[in-house]
């Protein structure tokens, strides 16, 4: 998800177990960079298949394969925009749906666009909402996307729904959560039909898709902090990207620890997934810029989308994956 030019804030007062794990991204073993995209912002991985679509900031959709996860490259490309392409997930008729738009993201907004998964054509199917950014479907087959002005001072984001049917028929995308502060990151968690989002400044949170009912999951631990796309694996675990921070970030609701992996060889990250591949876990990330450190830099560089055993990465905090 897009982060926006602003990253401040006031630290809420969560408790956590908080700690910081550093390790080279060569030092993680079977893990791969697929590169030759740029400015890498969004993702899906299909779970049928080694399939990955990754989005990026020059428009277009990538369509990443390959025989086996160590041989996946880029096979196909195809831009959707003239300039942003954001959120993305793949809907109940099979299609994808992408976010997209062009230079005058923030004021005149994108749009919601179908894609065939070959990405040979694409259909817009709505008109611009401001600050559109994540994407995400439930299991009821509707689809929610963030919109907001991205700023400090506002709170005039909103989450919207939009009903699409398994022939491909859709409606009107209509307010679902309204006065939301900069909602950016969405997914969908099967297991306990709640949809996870997040808040740019402030942290993640779930809802009810039936009644719309509100839960606060992670707040802020320090004053520079971001919340930008978030996922989930098997054990119910919450993977966030936090691009001023490092790589990633782990929460572990369970035993309230968080952990900040900041991986060398991979900048300012922007969004996550996880897929099991013949029953490991793999934690895909996109890279949004090369450099981290730098979060209100406008040069987005980003090379590609990284893949790494979940296993790895709890080994280097010296956690059992077991």
């Amino acid at each position: 998800m897009f982060l926006a030019q602003v990253i401040a804030g006031c630290a809420t007062s969560f408790h956590l177990n908080v700690r910081t794990v550093k390790v080279a991204l060569e030092d993680l073993d079977r893990a791969v960079f697929v590169q030759g995209m740029n400015g890498c912002e969004n993702l899906i991985v299909d779970n049928d298949s080694l399939r990955i679509y990754v989005s990026d900031l020059d428009g277009y959709v990538h369509l990443v394969d390959g025989d086996s996860r160590e041989h996946l490259r880029v096979v196909r490309s195809m831009q959707v925009a003239e300039e942003y392409a954001l959120g993305i997930d793949r809907g109940p008729d099979g299609f994808l749906y992408v976010g997209a738009s062009g230079k005058d993201w923030l004021k005149t907004g994108g749009a919601v666009y179908r894609l065939d998964r070959g990405l040979e054509k694409s259909e817009k199917l709505t008109a611009e909402f401001p600050g559109l950014n994540g994407l995400v479907f439930d299991g009821s087959g509707n689809l929610y996307f963030a919109s907001g002005k991205m700023s400090i001072l506002s709170r005039r984001g909103a989450i919207y729904r939009m009903e699409i049917s398994p022939a491909g028929g859709h409606a009107r995308p209509e307010i679902f959560l309204a006065d939301r502060k900069n909602p950016n990151g969405l997914f969908y968690s099967g297991k306990e039909n709640r949809v996870v989002f997040t808040e740019m400044l402030t942290g993640v949170s779930r809802f009810d898709p039936e009644t719309g009912e509100v839960e606060k999951i992670l707040g802020k631990t320090r004053v520079l902090e971001a919340y930008d796309d978030v996922c989930m694996d098997r054990d119910g675990t919450y993977w966030v990207t936090d691009p001023p921070g490092g790589f990633i970030k782990r929460y572990n609701p369970n035993e309230g620890e968080l952990t900040r992996y900041i991986v060398e060889g991979v900048g300012q990250t922007s969004a996550c997934g996880v897929r099991e591949e013949n029953g490991e876990q793999i934690l895909y990330v996109t890279e949004l810029k090369q450099s981290r450190g730098k979060p209100l830099s406008q040069k987005f560089d980003g090379r590609g989308v990284v893949g790494i055993p979940v296993r790895e990465l709890l080994k280097a905090g010296g956690v059992s994956s077991e």
